[in-house]
């Protein structure tokens, strides 16, 4: 038999690796072999978790942006523990397991001519921690391993292997046993030399399984009766009057709700914004009453992320994606709301932050950064849209009261954002110009400018965003409109003199619509100046527009509906059609 004997001074086998020293005895003969200094430590979990927690952050911090990759001053670089060892200019920047000899440590410290960062000292926090990580020896994980042996490694994750019956354990006392689960934990209380507790008397044992199951205080009452009954079964009988009960729901989805951050609010919202959730309760609701009729727990997830799809006519199951909903808003940010929801829906099922893989794939779980942004496609696909859930109980003169005043609301709610939608659509199409030039400075306009307070004469990041992917569609690529757009949009600046002459004789042909032909002539100078021309032109055709509509309805003849020449309407329609970025 081979057993490892650790010499004095020294933490584990890691250490012994770290200087060079593995020994083993062998019956009475002791054995010491040289191993090479390029071998691997084998650190302890805590110790590599100290290092991932408190050291790594802090070199990346404070030391990598001068001893990294991009920058070795002194020929130091901190970005591996082969670095640290190798050192620099002035040596070896750490002694392993030696802090007081350690070149780094002294420079934190600032006892001698050396001292880093240069500008502002370590706290006294940050130093004992890089004094702590040199003591342990320096511990560093192996280095992340090339996609192949990540993607084997993954496979033999704990948390994705197949379900499976492990053969009950062998126990000494196996009439303490009732359930199989019992041989398990029996098992391992004998095998740490403990034996079981004395059974609990009813008084304690209907306590606990009330508490346990409804969350409330078993009454006088029903102490008494369960202490009474002299039944074999009164425990059996006991839990399922509790499972039946109302409040075992309530009890149990109290710790859904948590998982599913439930709340009636949506954190901090601007002043116009309600900031109520006015279906909370109705997911709430929802998942109460699916703990208390037993839902399969199947079917209890695929509604709460997909009802809309999996029962689209089941309106009360409808609100189980509260689920996905109910989740803050971030003051409007797309982006932060979708990685709520992917936070939400794997941790809460999965038990993994797949939140991370939003910036890079994880290193020990099998979570790739595009798994996350499958999830954030999906997301960014979907539409929210408030949904009845059920039918009042007893329909009577106050209901229908309710439902006239509710509609008369609804109706001025309607007429009033109509109205307003048309003032906002007006002043874009009278700013096609600006709004166009807008695309060749996009970095002045932020994607989401929620946090932006704007008057109605300013220019709205968000109509920019709009002409942004309106111009984007594929639907563009052969478009008679905005094909000598993207053609001009393809070039570079300094391309731009010499081939815009070139490219506009290239658009005579009938693939072109003859007003925007005639707009790009002569050739424009710059990228701003094909946005003034094409502006110029869609301020023209808005202009007939208006004034055939002013015409009918001075005439008292029905609005036109089209323009007469077909170019004139294909421009019209980039300003009215139902696409329109207007």
């Amino acid at each position: 038999m081979f057993r490892f004997r650790k010499p004095s001074g020294l933490r584990g086998l890691g250490d012994l690796v770290a200087a060079g020293l593995f020994a083993c005895r062998h019956g009475k003969h002791l054995l010491l072999l040289l191993v090479g200094l390029s071998a691997a430590p084998l650190w302890a979990d805590d110790d590599l978790r100290f290092f991932e927690t408190e050291v790594r952050p802090l070199l990346i911090e404070h030391c990598q942006r001068c001893h990294g990759a991009k920058k070795q001053e002194a020929g130091l670089r901190l970005d591996s523990r082969q670095g640290a060892l190798t050192g620099g200019d002035q040596g070896p920047a750490i002694v392993p397991g030696k802090p007081d000899d350690s070149l780094m440590i002294a420079a934190v410290r600032h006892t001698g001519e050396l001292e880093m960062p240069p500008d502002d000292k370590l706290s006294e926090k940050q130093v004992a921690a890089l004094v702590e990580w040199v003591r342990l020896g320096a511990p560093w994980p192996a280095e992340a391993t090339d996609e192949e042996d990540r993607a084997a490694a993954w496979r033999l994750h704990w948390a994705f292997q197949p379900v499976s019956a492990p053969a009950l354990p062998v126990v000494e006392d196996a009439s303490w046993e009732r359930t199989p689960i019992d041989r398990f934990v029996l098992a391992r209380l004998e095998a740490a030399g403990l034996a079981p507790s004395s059974p609990a008397d009813r008084r304690t044992l209907i306590r606990r399984v009330t508490y346990d199951l409804t969350g409330l205080p078993p009454t006088p009452e029903e102490v008494e009766a369960f202490v009474a009954d002299p039944a074999p079964d009164a425990y059996d009988r006991l839990v399922e009057r509790l499972l039946a009960s109302p409040q075992y729901g309530e009890q149990w989805g109290r710790h859904w709700l948590d998982i599913a951050r439930y709340a009636d609010s949506k954190g901090y919202v601007y002043a116009w914004e309600e900031r109520f959730w006015v279906h909370a309760s109705a997911y709430r609701d929802w998942v109460v009453a699916a703990l208390n009729r037993d839902l399969p727990f199947d079917r209890f997830l695929l509604l709460q992320m997909a009802a809309d799809q999996a029962a689209p006519d089941d309106r009360e199951a409808a609100a189980a994606m509260g689920f996905l909903t109910l989740g803050r808003r971030f003051l409007g940010v797309q982006r932060d709301t979708i990685d709520d929801r992917i936070d939400v829906v794997t941790r809460g099922t999965m038990g993994l932050t797949v939140a991370c893989a939003r910036c890079h794939d994880h290193k020990y779980d099998p979570i790739p950064t595009t798994d996350y942004y499958s999830l954030y496609g999906m997301f960014a696909n979907s539409t929210e849209r408030l949904t009845p859930v059920a039918e009042p109980a007893v329909r009577d003169e106050a209901y229908a009261a309710f439902e006239r005043e509710l509609q008369t609301r609804q109706q001025k709610l309607d007429d009033t954002t109509l109205a307003k939608r048309r003032e906002a659509a007006d002043r874009v199409r009278g700013r096609v110009t600006d709004y166009l030039v807008a695309q060749t400075e996009l970095t002045k306009y932020p994607e989401e400018g929620f946090n932006q307070i704007l008057a109605p004469t300013d220019m709205i990041p968000m109509f920019v965003r709009r002409w942004e992917t309106w111009l984007a569609l594929d639907a563009r690529l052969h478009d008679p409109v905005f094909l000598p757009w993207r053609k001009f949009a393809a070039l570079t600046a300094d391309e731009f003199a010499a081939r815009s002459a070139a490219l506009v004789g290239e658009l005579g042909t009938p693939d072109v619509n003859p007003r925007v032909q005639a707009a790009l002539n002569p050739p424009p100078a710059s990228m701003r100046e094909v946005a003034e021309r094409y502006g110029k032109l869609l301020a023209e055709v808005d202009g007939q527009w208006r004034t055939a509509c002013q015409a009918a309805r001075s005439s008292g003849a029905a609005e036109p509906v089209r323009l007469e020449l077909a170019e004139a309407e294909a421009l019209r329609q980039c300003l009215y059609g139902a696409d329109s970025p207007c």
